[in-house]
């Protein structure tokens, strides 16, 4: 019986170089496809986790009012026209007259130390001169 290169165990030297090729186009593949997936999430999954963040704080804007912190609120503000404060805030929930000067109250605007409060404001020549919270009572 003659030996041929399968029955010694060896396989025909153009076969394996072959099959190593294949094997070596199969990684690279492998590779480019998994650094390809990758890129693609690194890129895209921030911007459609904000996208989908902004889309709930816009709906969230929409039903209900913006509550400030004391600072934000003050920063925003003070020495503010009656009418930019009537432009951002909308109408007072109450109008009154405290030591001789327009006080206007915006119920449940302000958040501090864990709860949210009201704010009022009090204009002197028709701009914001003073600001203060409390309980709503």
């Amino acid at each position: 019986m003659q030996e041929t290169p399968h029955s010694r165990g060896k396989l025909n030297p153009p076969l394996i170089r072959g099959v190593r090729g294949v094997l070596n186009i199969l990684q690279f593949i492998n590779k480019f496809f998994l650094r390809v997936c990758f890129g693609f999430l690194i890129l895209f999954v921030p911007q459609i986790l904000e996208a989908a963040s902004e889309e709930t704080s816009v709906a969230q804007t929409e039903t209900s009012k913006k509550i400030y912190t004391v600072i934000e609120f003050e920063s925003t503000f003070m020495n503010r026209r009656k009418e930019e404060v009537l432009k951002i805030l909308g109408e007072p929930d109450k109008k009154s007259q405290v030591q001789g000067r327009e006080a206007w109250k915006y119920s449940q605007i302000v958040k501090d130390v864990g709860k949210v409060w009201d704010q009022n404001v009090m204009f002197d020549f028709g701009r914001v001169n003073y600001v203060w919270i409390d309980n709503g009572k």
